[in-house]
């Protein structure tokens, strides 16, 4: 699935203040560019780590950040230019060298650098590092794509997310990068925009704290110094090192709960948009993507597809951008028709016509729609806090806040005649698991595919406090086949015949080192929609 073009001569009723600030916070050429002058570090450059992303069957993006004192707002970087050279590997002690290329680290991006890979073999690990300044950077492991006719007999990949610091220790990404897999996709909220704080919201002290210094994110500098601060953690580098990042983002990447042009605090467009601005340039410069994902102002191209070969397409979804405003006020709300309205969006008309030709187009086993948010129907009566007055309660801030455009993606898939779909999900820090009917309003309907959400890495959850509670989340959702509210990931392992879902726990993230654990296997076999237990 090719990515859709940036359409530069597209306007809408933001154009002026979107090129205001794609001009002024993000310029084309960099104000400082020249010839790198000489340097040297007395001191590792390399803190943030290495990462590889964006595979494709000829290449990949490496990245990497120059940044000696990573939470100082330049990284303890001065503003002259840094040439960086990366060499590409064929074996893990980097002893025969393919490939060696040079680029230049400005300050304008704090000193992050793309380097976008070509020309390789498909289908095969490739191992690099990079060096600036006299110093290596530790050695990564990419991945290229297979080839476009190719049939992998074996894919496997973690889907993981939602990350907060305070929340406990990254021991899930410490497994993941221990699994060697061949990607990650990471559905957002790589971040946490809230301020510091000692302890959570019952006065219990967090597991780890960052420095009382770091406010609530709105600058620049507050975006990137948290970024530098999650990018340091030694179990999340050594994830990024481990194989390639296939990113996203969802809301706390900028602010809780925000959509399209506006947050839960009814913060004026023109305001919210600078903001939203500056959070995803800080995103651009920390992730290992394309450059035809630096955002435009306020604005990223983000969604795209990946071909494993006539294994698995895997279309990545953006939910936040072009999604309709918050229905009935945001939150977990019963009986608001709003949701419900023909013409609210998740995608946009424009994501949401690019989704449906790719779908069309496939030929692949697996058509695989990478996203953010819950996208099953789910009725939230059960957990605490929750008002049972008689009817579902869904938490609109997913796609049960605009039902009208699941039907939608619901049709494509049919239209596709997709019958091996899977829906890839985080965002709820727990991890459930669920089969999509064709009406989503009635689990009696054929099964037409299945959804795996992901349980959070770090951030907190929380289940039905006994077992009646735990039965009436289940009698109400009959579709649901699977709920824990442990840590952890979701680790797929992918094959013409079927699709294997392990649901990996960490026992504690109060402290690091806990292992990771299988808790519950689901299979979905190829050609038969629905989940089977193993």
């Amino acid at each position: 699935m090719p990515s859709p073009p940036f359409d530069p001569f597209a306007f809408d009723r933001r154009t002026v203040l979107r090129g205001a600030l794609g001009a002024g916070l993000i310029g084309i050429v960099p104000a400082s560019a020249g010839a790198a002058a000489p340097v040297s570090f007395s001191t590792d450059p390399f803190t943030l780590g290495v990462a590889s992303g964006a595979p494709a069957p000829d290449g990949f993006v490496l990245w990497t950040r120059l940044a000696p004192e990573p939470l100082k707002p330049r990284g303890g970087m001065s503003a002259q230019p840094v040439e960086v050279t990366v060499e590409i590997g064929d074996d893990p002690a980097m002893t025969r060298i393919l490939r060696s290329e040079r680029t230049t680290a400005y300050l304008e991006l704090v000193h992050s650098v793309h380097v976008e890979i070509e020309g390789l073999a498909p289908g095969r690990d490739y191992f690099y590092r990079f060096r600036a300044g006299g110093v290596d950077s530790p050695i990564g492991r990419a991945r290229t794509l297979p080839a476009p006719d190719a049939t992998p007999q074996q894919l496997r990949f973690a889907s993981a997310g939602c990350q907060r610091w305070e929340g406990g220790y990254y021991s899930a990404w410490r497994a993941i990068a221990e699994d060697q897999l061949d990607f990650v996709f990471h559905y957002g909220d790589y971040i946490y925009e809230y301020g510091f704080a000692a302890t959570d919201k019952n006065d219990s002290p967090w597991p780890r704290t960052m420095p009382k210094d770091f406010a609530t994110c709105y600058t620049l500098t507050d975006y990137r110094r948290r970024y530098a601060l999650y990018k340091s953690d030694p179990d999340l580098k050594a994830a990024h090192a481990a194989c390639p990042f296939l990113i996203s983002f969802d809301d706390h990447e900028i602010v809780n709960n925000w959509a399209s042009d506006s947050d839960p605090k009814q913060t004026p467009p023109e305001a919210f948009l600078f903001r939203r601005a500056m959070a995803l340039q800080a995103w651009y410069e920390h992730m290992p993507v394309r450059r035809a994902l630096r955002p435009r102002g306020p604005d990223v191209l983000a969604y795209r597809g990946f071909h494993f070969g006539t294994l698995a397409d895997v279309a990545v979804l953006d939910t936040r951008q072009h999604r309709s405003r918050q229905p009935c006020g945001d939150g977990f709300l019963a009986g608001c028709a709003e949701a419900d309205a023909a013409d609210r969006t998740m995608l946009g008309a424009a994501q949401e016509q690019w989704l449906a030709a790719q779908l069309k187009q496939s030929d692949a086993t697996w058509r695989v729609l990478a996203q953010q948010v819950l996208f099953a129907p789910f009725d939230w009566r059960g957990f605490p806090k929750i008002e049972d007055k008689g009817e579902p309660v869904f938490d609109v801030d997913t796609w049960n806040g605009a039902t009208a455009a699941r039907d939608r993606v619901i049709a494509m898939l049919d239209e596709a005649k997709a019958s091996n779909a899977v829906v890839l999900s985080g965002d709820l820090h727990r991890a459930l698991a669920f089969e999509l009917h064709r009406d989503a309003r009635n689990p009696n309907s054929p099964c037409v595919g299945v959804e795996f959400l992901s349980t959070s890495i770090s951030s907190v959850g929380g289940a039905p406090p006994d077992d009646a509670a735990m039965a009436t989340m289940h009698r109400n959702n009959p579709q649901l086949k699977f709920f824990s509210d442990q840590r952890g990931y979701t680790r797929h392992t992918v094959t013409p015949q079927q699709w294997l879902a392990d649901f990996r726990a960490i026992d504690s993230i109060a402290v690091p080192g806990h292992p990771a654990q299988t808790i519950r296997s689901l299979v979905v076999e190829a050609g038969r929609p629905g989940l089977i237990t193993r």
